[in-house]
């Protein structure tokens, strides 16, 4: 696969393209039942280098995932809409207002290992934005440039088992962290979307 044209083609995508292609087809909804539903956001912007996102460290203190890669999210509140809580985790976790940012659309739902379904949302955030962390939450953030999640070098997969069945789990290493899990399959699921190419 030509990763350096896959490069490129992200590289030179604007706003108003991303939100066509994620607005192009209805996301697909997870069907298990017995699930814990909840949502997250994926905050992009736009640098020298291309499109970049805000990844969560999440601290010690919470009650799932401690330390791990994440995008901001949580459990769905009663009564709450998937995006009512994505937005409302975003400002919580990161201080960032729904004011600050443009919803370009969502992605397909995903399933995790530990009982949850995730529906992403994927939001353009005026940058630079004024952070204000929930230490409680969160113990420091990681800005990456989604084209490095192209580098074919990152990708690591392992294959767990899930209800006897084989579940793939994708792990994109970097210098400052690792992005693996629920995060780093949503990651390639956009990567995917964006590009019109299977990573891996």
């Amino acid at each position: 696969m030509d990763y350096d044209r896959l490069k490129e083609q992200l590289r030179l995508l604007t706003e108003e393209r991303i939100e066509e292609v994620l607005r192009s087809r209805r996301p697909s909804l997870v069907t298990e039942t017995h699930l814990t539903p909840s949502a997250v956001v994926i905050p992009i912007f736009r640098r020298s280098e291309g499109w970049c996102a805000i990844f969560t460290k999440r601290s010690q203190e919470v009650n799932a995932h401690k330390g791990e890669i994440s995008f901001p999210g949580g459990v769905l509140e009663p009564g709450e809409s998937a995006l009512g809580a994505a937005l409302r985790e975003l400002e919580e976790e990161l201080g960032i207002r729904k004011e600050s940012l443009r919803l370009l659309g969502e992605l397909d739902e995903i399933l995790t290992i530990t009982g949850f379904r995730i529906r992403p949302f994927v939001a353009c955030v005026d940058w630079p934005v004024a952070l204000s962390l929930s230490r409680g939450e969160i113990e420091e953030i990681f800005i990456l440039s989604l084209n490095h999640f192209l580098d074919p070098a990152r990708l690591k997969i392992k294959h767990w088992q899930r209800k006897d069945q084989d579940y793939p789990v994708y792990y994109f290493e970097f210098p400052e962290c690792t992005v693996w899990g629920a995060t780093a399959k949503i990651v390639k699921n956009f990567l995917e979307r964006l590009t019109g190419a299977e990573i891996a």
